[in-house]
């Protein structure tokens, strides 16, 4: 029922911003990269998004995934998630979203538990890059065709428009994950300020 319920608020979600878009289920799609087919399944809360289709929306859309998965606009640009926050549960994964506030959609942040007993799936592609950090178990990175073995307190960094998954060496992983899509003349210039007590 949870499950059911979370699947038709996503739904809910979705054609609200596509339509505050002004954008067509066939335009979205392709801006997404998905089938229509697959975004009409997903409006209509018969199919559960993967991590990859929902940044590929919010980025579509020009929204935060958190706006997708159920926050509400007309709030101050800030968001704090404390613990316990709503999770939403697909393909072996459960995620919690760490980061959107109104307004926000160059930059998503994710803690993902990923399951032992998750089925492979397809590898995601999507643009933009990704830095995660293994916050506990062994995670089992496929990047490009490679596979990479990161432990509890280990960090990767990148480009999410290469085949990559996500899964376990063994046991639960639990994992942060932030995927960035900056505009072009902001790449390899820093984010912070040389002074990080300036911030």
């Amino acid at each position: 029922m949870e499950l059911e319920e979370a699947l038709s608020s996503l739904a809910e979600s979705l054609r609200e911003e596509r339509s505050r878009a002004g954008l067509t289920l066939e335009q979205l799609a392709q801006r997404a990269d998905l089938s229509t087919a697959h975004l009409s399944r997903l409006e209509s809360g018969d199919r559960q998004p993967s991590v990859a289709a929902l940044i590929s929306l919010s980025r579509a859309l020009g929204v935060s995934m958190s706006t997708l998965l159920g926050e509400r606009r007309g709030v101050p640009a800030i968001a704090a998630y404390p613990p316990g926050r709503v999770t939403h549960e697909a393909n072996g994964l459960t995620i919690a979203p760490c980061s959107g506030f109104p307004g926000s959609s160059t930059l998503e942040a994710l803690q993902i538990r990923i399951s032992a007993d998750r089925a492979p799936s397809e590898p995601a592609r999507h643009r933009g890059e990704e830095w995660i950090y293994v916050v506990n178990g062994q995670l089992r990175l496929e990047f490009d065709g490679q596979v990479h073995l990161l432990d509890a307190g280990s960090t990767v960094h990148f480009d999410a428009n290469r085949p990559h998954r996500l899964g376990t060496a063994q046991g639960t992983v639990e994992v942060i994950v932030v995927a960035a899509d900056a505009p072009n003349d902001f790449r390899n210039h820093p984010l912070f300020s040389a002074s990080i007590s300036d911030h």
